[in-house]
């Protein structure tokens, strides 16, 4: 069986993207993960984050035996010569992660599924936190009042740190092996579909041809538009529980949400001093990254 990938996130990076569009549909790859994950594989994978919780009250037994045994399972069901993937952002989210860096997750993760390449999707920090603010809020927060109710009133490196992507992958690297960690910039699959997709197969041994077909025409890290908004208010105040997919055609739904894309998009302004406290932050841990890693992250604006 070819080697496993795991797709670690981060939120707000493709990722949904790359799950549907590349992931589902690849005919070399076993989709283990999102969109429809398989359970055993999510099963192990779940115990194995909440066994790092940073609140010990949330906190679960880590149960290595049995998820390794799960993930066995799942992987005993793919189909000879295809590429065991599981992608799910959940690995990346702080409530894991105690520190810049945190070994606990890529070690347990390690342990459960044994040899595996690891691919990490970054974006620019500061993009991200303002697409951030948008699904989270719907704009019903001025950034002010988000921040303020997410950090009490200051840069929150506990939440934040998540993002310091040099740290994050080398306790992958740790843990899988320099090798076997692959990091990708949504930028650049923005940029140039071609060029991500023939390294980001090269990477996990798949054919890139059949992937830039998959991904050709799809839209990478769009801004929420008025409309899009608007609806999103809307659903919340008449219809939150409802699912629209169940009952409305495909074509259908596809041609509303082009609709919704359409529109005019979102301008969002974080406050002045949290953006020149992020671009301290996160600067000398993206020099590291762009050194280490032999990234363009300032071709891409990335604090440095």
């Amino acid at each position: 069986m070819m080697l496993p990938v795991l797709h670690v996130g981060f939120h707000k990076s493709g990722s949904t993207t790359l799950q549907n569009a590349l992931f589902a549909r690849h005919s070399q790859i076993a989709n283990l993960g999102e969109p429809e994950e398989h359970p055993k594989a999510l099963d192990a994978m779940r115990n194995a984050w909440e066994s790092c919780n940073r609140d010990p009250a949330e906190r679960k037994i880590f149960e290595l035996e049995r998820d390794r045994a799960l993930w066995q399972q799942a992987l005993g069901e793919v189909e000879s010569g295809k590429v065991p993937l599981f992608s799910k952002e959940r690995l990346t989210l702080f409530e894991h992660c105690s520190e810049a860096g945190d070994p606990c997750l890529p070690h347990k993760l390690r342990q459960v599924v044994g040899p595996a390449r690891i691919v990490i999707v970054t974006r620019h920090q500061i993009k991200l936190v303002e697409s951030l603010y948008y699904s989270k809020t719907d704009g019903e927060l001025t950034p002010e009042q988000w921040l303020q109710m997410k950090t009490e009133g200051a840069l929150n490196r506990e939440r934040f740190h998540v993002y310091r992507y040099h740290a994050f992958a080398e306790s992958y690297a740790d843990a899988f092996g320099r090798e076997n960690v692959g990091i990708f910039m949504l930028e650049e699959l923005a940029a140039d579909v071609d060029s991500f997709a023939q390294r980001l197969c090269r990477f996990i041994g798949v054919d890139a041809e059949e992937a830039v077909r998959l991904l050709k025409d799809q839209q990478f890290h769009s801004r929420k538009t008025l409309r899009g908004l608007s609806y999103a208010k809307l659903r919340k105040l008449i219809s939150p529980n409802i699912h629209f997919g169940r009952y409305v055609p495909k074509g259908m739904l596809d041609g509303f949400s082009a609709f919704l894309s359409r529109g005019k998009p979102i301008r969002v302004e974080l406050p002045a001093n949290w953006v020149a406290e992020m671009r301290s932050y996160y600067r000398d841990d993206n020099r590291r990254l762009a050194r280490d890693w032999g990234l363009p992250l300032e071709k891409y604006g990335y604090p440095l």
